[in-house]
């Protein structure tokens, strides 16, 4: 199972936000299944940056991104993508470009804390609680 992981379920865990139990709950539930968790690459510089600036620390930055990328898997954002989610106009264009790069890259679920920013989409798009829950976890 692939699972696209929205940049809010990992702020969550680094920042120790509410809901971060259940998120970190839904990666150790991802590695002891083997399933495969994903971040887009846009995600990746969306994390170092709120990172850096809640931190004020760039060392410490890069060691939160490492312990990030032991957990996940990197897909790359196309041109595809881009062009598929510009030509959806959604209000929030880096979310269409998530939930572009999720369908084209064949996730099976969206998981966010933020449901209402992907309607009316074909991927199922659950948060980390309605997923494990939906998973018997």
């Amino acid at each position: 199972m692939k699972l696209l992981i929205d940049t809010n379920v990992i702020l969550d865990m680094v920042f120790h936000r509410k809901g971060c139990d259940d998120s970190m709950k839904l990666f150790r539930k991802i590695k002891d299944y083997g399933y495969v968790a994903y971040i887009t690459a846009s995600s990746v510089t969306d994390l170092f940056y709120i990172t850096r600036k809640v931190l004020h620390d760039t060392k410490q930055t890069y060691a939160v991104m490492e312990n990030i990328f032991k957990l996940v898997t990197v897909l790359s954002v196309t041109e595809k993508d881009i062009m598929d989610a510009f030509g959806q106009k959604w209000k929030d264009f880096e979310d269409c470009v998530q939930y572009m790069t999720g369908k084209n890259s064949g996730a099976d679920f969206i998981i966010t804390v933020n449901r209402g920013d992907f309607e009316d989409v074909l991927l199922p798009v659950r948060t980390p609680a309605e997923w494990l829950e939906e998973a018997g976890m």
